[in-house]
């Protein structure tokens, strides 16, 4: 009897060149959905399919764009438009001084209290009525006005005091001008400290 040994090299099985085109064509068509589907969304967010965006893929970019994006420069502090006051500014050449001044006013009738200052003089003040409320008007009249003219600053026809500070806009007389529209007297006190010449009354109604 006689026994055959199988050979121990296994035959090589040779594709034919349509299985091989149609493997390369299978990988490649995978390659390109691979990077048109995820590498083109995730790396440079551009996304025709609309796949990218579903899987939030684009949002990588955006993330890794504002992580690596350098910090914006400070931005050069806006100038101040507060004067910064200077010895021309601070120093007074009058001399310091307080004053109170108490004036009674009958019914209908007004009276004047004013301080002769230079430009640049100031005061601080505190007023107070009596009886009733007084009309209320502060105003200056400029150095050699002749002509009855002058500056007013406010005016309030029904007050029972006020306080504030004032700064001499120009050379005259300032203060205020005090009226009794009431029909019984009321009397009106004014208190100033600062730096003016005086605290006087010039003539009344």
């Amino acid at each position: 009897m006689t026994m055959q040994t199988a050979s121990a090299l296994p035959t090589l099985i040779k594709p034919s060149p349509s299985t091989l085109a149609k493997a390369t064509g299978g990988a490649a068509i995978a390659a390109v959905a691979i990077l048109t589907l995820f590498v083109l969304p995730a790396e440079y967010g551009i996304d025709p399919t609309g796949v990218g965006t579903a899987l939030g893929l684009n949002g990588m970019v955006a993330g890794e764009a504002a992580e690596t994006a350098p910090a914006p420069a400070p931005e050069a502090a806006a100038p101040s438009d507060i004067a910064i006051p200077t010895k021309a500014t601070i120093a007074k050449s009058a001399a310091w001084r307080q004053d109170e001044m108490t004036i009674t006013l009958a019914p209908h009738s007004g009276q004047e209290v004013k301080a002769h200052m230079v430009k640049g003089d100031s005061f601080i003040f505190q007023w107070k009525s009596t009886g009733g409320p007084a009309k209320a008007e502060m105003h200056g009249e400029k150095t050699g006005a002749t002509d009855g003219s002058f500056t007013d600053y406010w005016k309030e026809l029904e007050l029972t005091g006020g306080q504030g500070g004032f700064t001499a806009p120009f050379d005259g007389t300032h203060g205020w001008y005090f009226r009794n529209k009431g029909e019984t007297p009321i009397t009106v006190t004014v208190k100033t400290v600062g730096f003016y010449k005086d605290l006087f009354l010039p003539k009344g109604e």
